[in-house]
């Protein structure tokens, strides 16, 4: 019977071959994009649910109180999992320190030297591979050599990943146990010894790394960062709680335990929270450093509903078409059911139809969700994202071909199998039924989804326009940076400096702890002397030589910039900082008021020499930050400015040529990689590039498939109607008039959902925008011009077969009368 059903759906869907097309195409597409949206965000909410016990495992975060607000930390003091262990010991605890750059040497069987500036390296004690045993990711286990247990018996341990261990020591034929014991150089100085290889691990975890170094070694080489309870560095705090254990009481009880180790005035500002594993990947709360990128749950939210809203167009196509199509299906409809069929076979004939139809656009969708995958990774390649559809997918493919079975096949079914046979084989079943206005509230709901999408498109592409365009309040085109060489003295790089501005091409070289905007970020806490220690808030500080103002182009709008005379040994403290006009305003003070106040920040105090112009020290998503500067003893950083002409850089690959020579000749010790700054600003709108490209894709593809319908419907249309146009041409009526006839319908419609559509993008659209701190405005030509192209995408879809049957000749379609 089934096989029976599946024949003659093959004939029906065979015979009306544009129709069978349209849902075919249409459904592939809604398909291709679900599956697409369902592996990334599947992806986006899979991060570190592969250990043992993830579901018991917290990250600690820190708040802290200041005068200007709650700052949010996912890094805590050092000390604080010692403390733990000591309070709590039935309960697991790691400590890890980074990830972060370092670098790693080792020799060659030829005895030469490899030398890499690693980007994750990270430092972690001897839990973290026991709560973070990755038991799921891998069906052979973790460990390739080496295991949990010994990993760190030694405090200059360290444990690679394959990809590391071939990377100083060459392929190893899956002999890995010969790299035990073997030698790494960490930063030309220090001695680590390999005790450990085990697999790459998975791209969707929180802390990614490559190089994992005893903690015990951090702890000896930072002894001040190691034991200070009131500082906050790249420190991360996990516990594993025990089997029933109520993580609330444990919160609490974390939080009580600050005020024995605390200070008066840090255990008043500090405050300790549970922060479940699963959560961290999506609350964008909390800083993404240390570690991979956050994406909040609202934009995975929001990808979901997309997929929803393509599904739901793909499915009103189909039932719009079929519903159209009844009219058709009237005779055979009444012939099956004389004969002796039932409702109830007809139901099935049809919705077998629907199956059909959706298994075809899914074995369609495979080879679509391939390669939309593969332009996202290409997209989001500097995330290092790894999408693959897996057994879950095709399970959710199953699901949703099943799902749209029923959602579009089981209205059409009841209507056809409903016809009276009497009626239907007279062809007198009546038009003007539930299905026809159904078909119409269906059509309006179509492209409401599609102006929404068209409004979304341009609002986001304004934002993201705003963005690109927006001033900083700093020079971002033609600088260059390269990380400082470790250990070195400011006095050491001078001679580099002198060496690279005698080149042609080179403007002006600075040495600093970072860009103006950018993620080498510390804080400190400030307040002016003669205010009470509770005043503190939160700033960014910078350490920058005197140069720095100059190639960034930084405005001074009272005192002076930071000069040599700033330079002093580290013994005797700071004689002057460098404040932006945020923090001067947060002082209660003017530019010119401010000049001489006293300065007290965690690291020390000194007069308040200068004001600079606020300029943006975070990205657009946040407000300007207040900003101290200070002059740096060891710079971080080397910025370069180029000579260039209207923002075009000539002659660059000498010029980048002459710098890496530069750089080998001077500190051929050390790793030389450079980026450029505007590429690496470009990287803090990622998410918002993601949600402006998911809302361009998704729009063309929800007005092609609305077009898919009206295209259909108004072919079926013309088709029914074609002895009406007849007829009226006949007692005169013109082409325009059986146009405007056509589509008038149509184009009533549309109008109809651009109304109803309005009000509801411009809110969720006003929503979105309210998560920046520096957004575009909401203009109202927005909303008319989408209207407009709406429209204008429908008239000239309905347009061409309109013409056509008004241009029909009327004999024809009235002879066989």
């Amino acid at each position: 019977m089934i096989l029976n059903y599946l024949k003659t759906a093959r004939r029906n869907l065979w015979k009306n071959k544009t129709n069978t097309l349209i849902n075919v195409f249409g459904l592939a597409l809604g398909i291709t994009c679900c599956l697409g949206i369902y592996v990334f965000v599947n992806y986006e909410l899979s991060f570190d649910n592969f250990h043992t016990n993830a579901d018991r495992t917290y990250r600690i975060v820190e708040h802290s109180q200041k005068a200007n607000g709650i700052q949010h930390w996912p890094t805590t003091a050092y000390p604080l999992a010692e403390a733990l262990r000591r309070e709590f010991p039935n309960i697991s605890v790691t400590q890890t320190a980074g990830p972060d750059k370092r670098i790693i040497s080792a020799k060659d069987e030829k005895g030469e030297i490899r030398r890499f500036e690693e980007k994750r390296v990270m430092f972690a004690d001897k839990n973290y591979l026991r709560l973070f045993d990755f038991k799921n990711a891998f069906e052979k286990g973790l460990w390739l050599s080496g295991n949990a247990t010994t990993a760190f018996s030694q405090p200059n341990s360290v444990v690679l990943t394959e990809q590391m261990a071939e990377r100083y020591f060459g392929v190893v034929s899956d002999n890995y146990d010969q790299l035990i014991g073997k030698v790494l150089t960490l930063n030309n100085t220090d001695i680590l010894t390999v005790s450990g290889i085990i697999r790459n691990p998975p791209a969707n975890t929180n802390l990614p790394f490559d190089i994992l170094i005893n903690y015990d070694f951090f702890k000896v080489n930072n002894t001040y960062q190691a034991n200070n309870w009131s500082g906050n560095y790249l420190g991360t705090t996990y516990v594993e709680l025990a089997p029933g254990m109520d993580p609330t009481k444990f919160e609490k009880a974390v939080d009580k335990l600050k005020s024995k180790y605390l200070n008066a005035e840090d255990n008043r500002r500090i405050s300790y929270f549970l922060q479940p594993l699963s959560y961290i990947h999506t609350n964008s709360l909390y800083a993404s450093e240390p570690g991979t990128y956050v994406i909040g749950k609202e934009v995975l939210w929001g990808l979901s509903s997309l997929a929803v809203f393509l599904i739901l167009i793909a499915s009103v196509n189909f039932i719009n078409l079929s519903t159209a199509q009844a009219m058709q299906r009237q005779k055979e409809i009444g012939v099956r059911k004389a004969i002796g069929s039932s409702e109830g076979q007809l139901f099935f004939q049809f919705m077998s139809e629907t199956f059909l139809l959706a298994l075809v656009a899914g074995f369609l969708s495979v080879n679509g969700l391939y390669a939309l995958l593969w332009i996202v990774d290409q997209k989001l390649s500097f995330i290092d994202l790894n999408l693959t559809p897996t057994i879950q997918t095709w399970l959710f493919g199953a699901g949703l071909i099943g799902v749209i079975t029923l959602l579009a096949g089981s209205y059409p079914a009841f209507v056809l199998s409903g016809f009276k046979p009497a009626m239907a084989i007279k062809n007198n079943v009546q038009r003007k039924s539930n299905g026809i206005s159904l078909r119409q509230g269906l059509i309006v709901f179509q492209f409401g989804i599609t102006y929404c999408l068209l409004v979304a498109t341009w609002i986001s592409s304004d934002q993201m326009s705003f963005f690109q365009k927006k001033g900083l309040g700093f020079t971002k085109d033609a600088v260059l940076t390269i990380n400082a060489p470790r250990n070195k003295k400011f006095g050491e790089l001078d001679a580099f400096r002198q060496e690279l501005l005698q080149y042609h091409d080179i403007k002006e070289v600075s040495f600093a702890s970072g860009a103006p905007l950018t993620k080498n970020w510390y804080g400190t806490d400030f307040h002016l002397k003669s205010e009470p220690i509770t005043m503190s808030r939160q700033a960014e500080m910078k350490n920058t030589d005197e140069n720095y103002q100059k190639l960034f182009g930084l405005q001074l709008v009272a005192g002076q910039w930071l000069s040599t005379s700033n330079m002093v040994p580290d013994s005797v403290g700071f004689n002057g900082f460098v404040i932006n006009e945020t923090m001067v305003k947060m002082l209660n003070l003017t530019p010119e008021k401010a000049i001489g106040e006293k300065l007290v920040i965690n690291e020390g105090e000194a007069p308040i020499i200068g004001v600079v112009k606020d300029f943006h020290n975070a990205s657009l998503q946040q407000a300007i930050q207040p900003c101290v500067f200070m002059y740096p003893n060891t710079p971080e950083q080397i910025h370069i400015q180029l000579l260039g002409t209207n923002g075009r850089l000539s002659n660059l690959s000498q010029t980048l040529a002459h710098l890496a020579q530069t750089w080998k000749q001077t500190f051929p010790d050390d790793v030389y990689q450079f980026t450029f700054l505007n590429e690496s600003l470009a990287k803090n709108y990622f998410v918002e590039q993601l949600v402006f490209d998911a809302f361009k894709t998704f729009a063309a593809i929800s007005i092609f498939i609305s077009c898919l319908g009206l295209f259909g419907l108004i072919t079926l249309t013309a088709a029914q109607r074609t002895k009406e146009i007849g007829v009226r041409k006949v007692l005169g009526a013109s082409v325009a008039s059986v146009v405007g006839m056509l589509t008038g319908d149509f184009v009533k419609l549309v109008i109809y959902a651009i109304v109803l559509a309005l009000p509801i993008s411009w809110w969720f659209m006003n929503q979105w925008l309210q998560g920046f701190a520096y957004k575009t405005d909401i203009n109202g030509w927005i909303f008319v011009l989408s209207g407009i192209f709406a429209v204008t995408i429908a008239l000239v879809t309905v347009s061409f077969q309109s013409i056509k049957a008004a241009l029909m000749d009327p004999v024809k379609s009235l002879k066989s009368e």
